[in-house]
């Protein structure tokens, strides 16, 4: 009887067993894609191109993604506007089901590090200090794709270069919804980067030229006219400031794509210490690359070698 007994209790035993085990087969998510990953958020930037401008500061008082808040993040000013080609500001770590982001949130905060008010401002070349933003949530609209099993880098680029006007002597921030509509966010593995030199900048006839990076396609000669925001080009990706002294230009974390590329001159016409668009730039290279259609690769570099013509509707 008791030999009878240990019987059943092993076959039930087995078949408890078996059952859990089936259901824990079930629950693994293929490719290892199941779990939280380690996920770095960073930091980036499109700098303005203003005179009067020497430094501008931001104080994120919160960081979540998917709702969840990095939990030893301590609120930070952060000089952004030093955060060009390619620098970044760190800003913590998260851990994130595989998947796609749905939501991502900054919170500006009305005083900075210190607890000294403003949070947000600008400082002007002649020792002035303006608040540019009070406390703001930033709710930035991209999504971003978390892959399993490997270290995910979320870089949000703040491109001030289309989110800073200035009216007068004043500046502000463009308006809160198109402020989260200009802010990038995409994870690094997933970009490129676009370099380039200009072997003759000084046909430009200007102070400074910008090259402005477009999803094929996109770009329309409107885009030069400031929009409702008194922002130009306010459609493109990402831009950079070619180099008047070695005709060099870095654009980072392009997403991979197709992209278009072209230049605008910029000059203070009216002697108010800011720059004005002037004309777009007639650009052209020697290689096999058309500025009118070229691809990015994650984890590569497109180089181009470009001359410039003048300027175009001249």
């Amino acid at each position: 009887m008791l030999f009878k007994n240990l019987s059943r209790f092993g076959l039930l035993l087995g078949l408890i067993l078996f059952v859990s085990c089936s259901e824990d087969d079930s629950m693994e998510e293929p490719d290892g894609s199941g779990g939280a990953n380690a996920t770095t958020i960073y930091l980036t930037d499109s700098p303005v191109d203003d005179t009067n401008v020497e430094a501008i500061f931001i104080t994120i008082s919160e960081v979540k993604v998917n709702g969840k808040a990095i939990e030893s993040f301590g609120k930070t000013t952060v000089q952004i506007s030093s955060l060009t080609q390619g620098k970044t500001e760190l800003l913590g770590e998260l851990e994130l089901d595989a998947g796609t982001t749905s939501d991502i949130t900054l919170m500006l905060s009305e005083t900075d590090a210190s607890g000294d008010g403003p949070g947000n401002y600008i400082m002007t070349t002649d020792g002035g200090k303006q608040e540019i933003s009070t406390a703001t949530e930033l709710n930035i609209n991209d999504q971003v794709e978390i892959f399993g099993d490997t270290q995910n880098e979320i870089v949000l680029d703040f491109d001030l270069r289309k989110s800073l006007i200035a009216e007068g002597g004043n500046y502000s921030f463009v308006s809160e919804s198109q402020l989260e509509n200009n802010i990038r966010a995409v994870n690094k593995m997933n970009t490129g980067i676009l370099t380039g030199n200009v072997e003759n900048t000084s046909e430009a006839d200007g102070e400074v030229v910008v090259a402005y990076v477009y999803e094929s396609g996109s770009f329309n000669e409107s885009e030069s006219n400031a929009n409702n925001e008194g922002v130009n080009f306010s459609k493109a990706v990402s831009s950079a400031v070619v180099s008047n002294s070695s005709g060099d230009f870095e654009i980072h974390f392009l997403e991979e794509g197709d992209y278009e590329l072209h230049f605008a001159s910029y000059s203070d016409i009216d002697d108010d210490g800011h720059l004005e668009f002037s004309r777009m730039v007639n650009a052209s290279t020697a290689s096999s690359i058309d500025l009118s259609g070229f691809t990015v690769e994650a984890n590569s570099e497109v180089n181009l070698q470009i001359s410039f013509a003048g300027l175009l509707g001249l």
